[in-house]
């Protein structure tokens, strides 16, 4: 079974957010991050079960899980996401060192 991919505004609004910064430090990094973090978010809809939980699981009344893509320096990105129905909803992008996400910060 094939899911439908919604990125929700928040994570639209970190991914900016991180695409942004790297700009300004490497125009030609931050593209390089684009297309891994779109890589990554396109490969949830085969098997987004297959993806472990996300420790901010333990703080929802839900089921988190999270992805992980890095760059070509080697710096980890993580993306946290819920499966609802036929649907991955990607809910927010965390950067490296960023700390784990706050329940009101999911909502």
């Amino acid at each position: 079974m094939t899911f439908r991919l919604r990125i929700l505004p928040r994570a639209e609004q970190d991914a900016q957010h991180i695409f942004d910064w790297l700009r300004t430090k490497s125009t030609d990094g931050a593209i390089r991050w684009w297309f891994a973090f779109d890589e990554a978010v396109h490969k949830l809809v085969d098997h987004p079960y297959g993806y472990g939980l996300a420790p901010e699981t333990e703080s929802v009344p839900y089921e988190l899980r999270q992805f992980l893509f890095k760059t070509r320096r080697g710096r980890r990105y993580r993306g946290v996401f819920v499966v609802v129905g036929d649907e991955v909803r990607v809910l927010r992008i965390r950067g490296p060192g960023q700390r784990p996400l706050q329940q009101d910060e999911l909502e």
